[in-house]
This record gives C-alpha cells, sequence and structure tokens, in this order.
C-alpha cells in the first residue's frame, strides 16, 4: 500500500455526517466540497482517542476522492500521517484506512455543528473557535494572528521566504541555482511573469505559488480566466470557488467598517471609481458625481446591514430621475449586471479575504461583468488591507499575510484602476503580494503606474515584444525572442542583475 493508493482511492461517510457538511458549506459561503470534510477531519484528529467506527451500511454519503480530500504530496503525506497515528494501531490494508476515514469524518461533523452552535451562528466566532483548537494564537509560522483595532483574523508567514523560480530555477550561464526572497531585505514581494500562449508562463506562476504555500497555510485570492487555475491553486490552497455571473462571489464589496458619514462618503468615492472604470470610455464629471451620490446614499440607509449591487442600480435610477437625466448607458450596463449573481454581501472583506478564493471569469463571460468583479474586488481587497497594522518584522523579513494573483493582468492595466496602484505601491508594509502574469513586457508599457519598478522579480518567457520595453526591464542587449523553451530572462530587484534561467522542461510532467 503506497501513498499513491490511498490518494486515488474513494472515501464516504454517514448520510448525517454529509448533510451536516453541506449546511456548513453554505454557511462559510463556500462552493468546494472538499472544505467541510477537511475540516471535519481536523476536528476529529484534534480528539487524542480513536473514533468510533461506522458499519458499512452507515457509510452511504456520496464519494470523494482522495486527491480532492487530502491534496497532494506533502499535504497528503501529513492526513495520512496523523490519521494512522491517531489510530494507536497498525493500518495494514486501504480498506481499514478507508474506514478510518469514514469514522474520523462522522465524529468531526458532528463536533463542528455543535461548534456552530455554541459560536451563536456566528462565523467570525466560529472560525475563532476552530483557531482555538489549533492553538493559534498569535502570530507565527503558518499561524493565525488577530490584527488589533480591526477585528479580522488572517494568516500570518514569519521568517525567511525563499523559493525556486520555476520547477527547475537554474542559472542557464552558471548553473547555479536561483532563489526569490519573498520578503527578503531591501526587495518587495511583489512579482510579475510574461510569455505568450504555451510558454510556460501559468506554470511558473502556480509553481511559485504552490512553494509559497509550502511555508503556512496563507489566502490567496485569484483570478482565473481561461480555467487552467481553479483546479491546480483550488486543491493546494484549499479555495472556495466563484463562477459570476452564474455563481455569486460571497463578499460584501460595499462594505465600510466606519459608519461616520465621512467614512461612508470616502468609501463612496473609491467605489464609484471601480464601478465607473467597467467601460470603455470615461464617464463624464456629472455621471461620476452622481454615481457617487447614488452610493453614498445606498451607505448610508444600510448602516446597520449590507447593500446588494441590485440596491445600488436602483438608487442610480433614482438619482438620474430626480434630477431630469435620461437613462444613459451607465445607468443601463449597472442595471443589467444587477441582474445577475455577482455578489452577495454574505461576508466581510475580513472573513472573505482570510481565506483561498479563485474567481472564474472565462473568456464568455461579458466584459462589463468581469471589469466589474475585478474592479469591485480589487477595491475592497486594498480597502481591507490598509486598514490593518502593518505587518510584523523579524530580522529584517517582513511577515506575509495574503497573496493576490492577476492572470492576464492586461485586462485590468488597461482600467488603470487606483486599486491597483494603491495595492502594488502599499500593501507590501501590510503583508500583501500582488503576482501580476501577463502576456508581454508591452502591456506594461502603456501603464503610467510604472508598476514593474515596484515588483521584486521581473520574469519574461519568449515572446515578441517591443525591443524598448525589453531593454527598460531587463537592460542593454536583452533579447526574449533568443530565449529556448523553458528559459526565461530574470531579474531580481535585491541582485539588480539580468539572468537567463531555466524554469521548467518540456520533458518533465507540471508539479
Amino acid at each position: 500500500m503506497t501513498l499513491l493508493d490511498l490518494i486515488n482511492a474513494n472515501y464516504a461517510t454517514s448520510r448525517e455526517a454529509d448533510e451536516i457538511c453541506v449546511k456548513l458549506l453554505r454557511r462559510l459561503g463556500q462552493k468546494v466540497k472538499y472544505l467541510p470534510a477537511r475540516l471535519a477531519l481536523a476536528r476529529s484528529l484534534y480528539l487524542k482517542s480513536p473514533p468510533p467506527m461506522l458499519s458499512s451500511d452507515d457509510v452511504e454519503g456520496p464519494v470523494m476522492r482522495g486527491l480532492q480530500l487530502f491534496g497532494d504530496e506533502q499535504d497528503a503525506a501529513v492526513w495520512v500521517s496523523l490519521i494512522v497515528q491517531r489510530s494507536g494501531e497498525v493500518v495494514s490494508t486501504r480498506k481499514e484506512f478507508q474506514s478510518l476515514v469514514s469514522a474520523h469524518w462522522h465524529r468531526g461533523a458532528t463536533l463542528l455543528m455543535e461548534d456552530w452552535a455554541e459560536s451563536n451562528d456566528s462565523l467570525a466566532e466560529f472560525v475563532k473557535r476552530l483557531a482555538g483548537y489549533a492553538s493559534l494564537q498569535g502570530p507565527g509560522i503558518g499561524g493565525v494572528g488577530t490584527n488589533v483595532g480591526t477585528g479580522s483574523v488572517g494568516a500570518l508567514l514569519e521568517g525567511r521566504i525563499d523559493v525556486n523560480v520555476g520547477e527547475i530555477s537554474v542559472d542557464v550561464d552558471t548553473a547555479e541555482a536561483v532563489k526569490f526572497g519573498v520578503n527578503a531585505p531591501g526587495g518587495s514581494p511583489h512579482f510579475a511573469v510574461m510569455g505568450g500562449a504555451g510558454s510556460g508562463k501559468t506554470r511558473t506562476v502556480v509553481s511559485i505559488l504552490k512553494e509559497i504555500r509550502r511555508y503556512g497555510a496563507i489566502p490567496i485570492l485569484a483570478f482565473d480566466f481561461k480555467g487552467d487555475l481553479t483546479d491546480s491553486l483550488g486543491v493546494a490552497f484549499s479555495a472556495g470557488i466563484s463562477s459570476p455571473p452564474r455563481e455569486a462571489v460571497p463578499l460584501d464589496v460595499l462594505y465600510c467598517r466606519e459608519k461616520d458619514d465621512i467614512s461612508l462618503r470616502e468609501t463612496a468615492m473609491r467605489i464609484a471609481e471601480s464601478v465607473a472604470r467597467i467601460k470603455a470610455s470615461r464617464i463624464s464629471g456629472i455621471q461620476l458625481s452622481m454615481l457617487q451620490e447614488s452610493i453614498f446614499s445606498v451607505l448610508m440607509r444600510t448602516k446597520k446591514g449590507s447593500a446588494t449591487l441590485k440596491d445600488l442600480a436602483a438608487e442610480l435610477a433614482k438619482e438620474y430621475k430626480k434630477a431630469g437625466k435620461k437613462v444613459d448607458e451607465l445607468v443601463t450596463t449597472l442595471d443589467q449586471i444587477s441582474k445577475f449573481k455577482v455578489f452577495e454581501p454574505q461576508m466581510s472583506p475580513s472573513e472573505f479575504f482570510s481565506s483561498s478564493r479563485v474567481i472564474r471569469l472565462p473568456q464568455d463571460t461579458p466584459e462589463e461583468t468581469r471589469k466589474l468583479v475585478i474592479n469591485m474586488t480589487l477595491d475592497s481587497l486594498d480597502r481591507w488591507l490598509n486598514s490593518l497594522d502593518d505587518s510584523p518584522v523579524r530580522d529584517g523579513q517582513r511577515a506575509v499575510r495574503h497573496i493576490c494573483l492577476l492572470d492576464e493582468a492586461h485586462v485590468i492595466l488597461k482600467t488603470k484602476l487606483p486599486a491597483l496602484s494603491n495595492l502594488i505601491r502599499m500593501s507590501r508594509s501590510k503583508g500583501g503580494v500582488i503576482v501580476l502574469a501577463s502576456q508581454s513586457p508591452d502591456d506594461f508599457e502603456a501603464e503610467g503606474d510604472d508598476f514593474l519598478d515596484n515588483v521584486g522579480m521581473t520574469l519574461a518567457f519568449n515572446t515578441q515584444a517591443r525591443a524598448g520595453a525589453t531593454k527598460r526591464i531587463f537592460g542593454n542587449g536583452a533579447s526574449l525572442t533568443e530565449l529556448a523553451v523553458g528559459e526565461a530572462l530574470c531579474r531580481i530587484r535585491a541582485e539588480a542583475t539580468t539572468r537567463r534561467v531555466k524554469c521548467w522542461d518540456k520533458s518533465t510532467p507540471p508539479r
């Protein structure tokens, strides 16, 4: 019996436990079924005694593969080790192991339902209770810390974080190993990866993110445009999946922590910028002013509750009517988007961003909807991160709190969203990491914010970029067209030199 046998096996629990997990899934605002199952296993493993075994007749819930339940590689090995250790006996067959999983799953689900009841149906209290079981009382490696004054709970990765630049990560000229110090002193944790279709750009980004994840349970927010990130990052980061406009993002994007008039007015101005930039052409000053006033009115009415995009669309139409203005494209677009499942205010930004999320926005998603989801989510992330205390520094390394991946970043670069500029420039002090994956250095040339001057590593695979853009980023003599398959030009800010790095090999499957 090997680890691979157990990963590929099927697992199930009692019908009762499965129903509890379905309820928890809804309450947590998640879509992936393995999350409550993993919580149930972990909750049961907290107890030192082995769980009461279920009869074969009791195991009648839906089947889940081991890869979904345990993840892969090291994650699966840890789960298997803990389950065997808690049994107190030698587990010699796959059937015996499956029976143990069923029993832990059942017991853990029952205990979780009791925890929820004792948390008075409060998600924040429920999370704190689970963190208490895990003894995650303060900042530490992979630990959970409470941000003073914000009431939020988030992971903090402390200590030096060094990662390979791709799966191979070797300097082509010197054969030396290449490392990127994500939180190294004097650098920046953000990084940008560029390359055309088939260059290995996404493969390399996923490899780097998975390596960061091995340092601890850091939450990630990823926007998936092609569908290739959901499986790879969804499992590795235990991420909740949202697919607007069919499945809403469970985030309260109109959330404002401070309820005084000035804070509500400032929030209304920020949100208005996000909404205004969903159109290709800039809206007029009058339109922007009316949009800001509509958002402010909605926020004022919902000081003790949550507002929706439908509330905002109705208020904007009312504002236009009051001013005697004809309905225009802005009103029509917002009204149309609000009729779909785009956002549902189920979770505050603190709750939403403290766990991993993948937002799927495939090519058939309407462009306005895609831009609205990205803009409002990034604005919410920016407002949340910058409301927190600075991330702690130990031996020069600043703790990392959250990762945001923008795949196909040129989509959002075109909107010139202020929130993205803020995240690139200011989120480092709060423990934020921004990852920009785009097609070419040319995508950044028209961007007046000089994003690449604020990232710690820039990586570019073979692509037909303009010589000027390549020279500005990587120096004189740099060429992307001469790179072999799997090779990239790499410039790490702390080193101030450009290397030619072998990141991956086509003969080796992605890890």
